[in-house]
């Protein structure tokens, strides 16, 4: 099996690294890394004006990651899966998994993020996805190693259960509480998206001119105002109470509402 590891924080991200690190020590595959080659947050599925880009190889993060094949885009991360997919540097991926990502992506957040767009993409070429995330404390360690352990024990299973009405296989969005080692996590819960948008927790920060008449908008992120108490069968509630969250999530359009065909067809038509 050959999986693809990207992200959407870049090439130089720990993350990125310890889990194709954990992937490859598994011995679930063989793990090709292609990631942009500077952080892409937010990104979402998008892909550049133009299809086209650079791709440089780099040397392993660190010493252990010794022996993993890792290549930086100029694309986004949805670019790195093109790449991957179109065997540019090495076989079709199989997989991808895209992470570690440095914060959680969880609720209405999935919509704009690069880490699931990847994932996302994959199951749009036939492939199933696994986008990881981490919670976080500022100025505490980041739990990379816990993540990258509840990444690798979720693998095996995406072969059961990644796939959906034979549509597209599944993205399964997996948000990892900032526990300071496996022993530290309650569990795996299968969860559902929670009402939680980063746009709650964002204010204006500063606005000031700029050089062409306008003005230089400045946001920043309240994370006091994040919710508290979400019910533990929502990923964010399980991330609250200790657990490993997985979310299923698909490329697909929802079945067919009979009462809003009804009202469609009482529509009026333009001659």
């Amino acid at each position: 099996m050959h999986i693809l590891v990207t992200n959407d924080d870049g090439i130089e991200s720990p993350g990125l690294w310890h889990l194709a690190g954990a992937l490859r020590a598994a011995g679930l595959g063989t793990v090709t890394i292609i990631a942009p080659d500077q952080e892409r947050s937010g990104a979402g599925t998008s892909v550049p004006p133009q299809l086209e880009g650079d791709l440089v190889p780099v040397p392993p993060l660190a010493p252990q990651f010794e022996g993993i094949d890792a290549w930086a885009s100029t694309g986004t991360p949805t670019s790195c899966v093109t790449v991957a997919m179109l065997e540019v540097v090495s076989p079709r991926a199989d997989v991808v998994v895209s992470g570690i990502n440095l914060g959680l992506n969880t609720g209405g957040n999935v919509t704009i993020s690069g880490t699931v767009g990847a994932a996302m993409a994959g199951s749009l070429w036939g492939v199933p996805g696994l986008a990881v995330s981490v919670d976080f404390e500022r100025g505490a360690p980041v739990a990379w190693e816990t993540a990258a352990w509840a990444a690798a024990q979720l693998f095996p299973l995406l072969s059961r259960f990644g796939q959906h009405g034979g549509r597209h296989p599944l993205v399964w969005n997996v948000n990892v509480p900032n526990a300071p080692s496996p022993a530290a996590v309650r569990g795996f819960r299968q969860t559902d998206l929670a009402e939680v948008f980063y746009g709650t927790v964002l204010r204006v920060g500063e606005v000031r001119p700029n050089s062409r008449n306008g003005h230089r908008i400045r946001f920043a992120f309240d994370r006091d105002r994040l919710p508290r108490d979400v019910a533990p069968q929502l990923d964010y509630g399980a991330i609250q109470a200790g657990y490993v969250s997985v979310t299923l999530l698909a490329p697909v359009s929802v079945h067919p509402a009979p009462a809003l065909n009804a009202a469609l067809e009482t529509l009026g038509v333009a001659p």
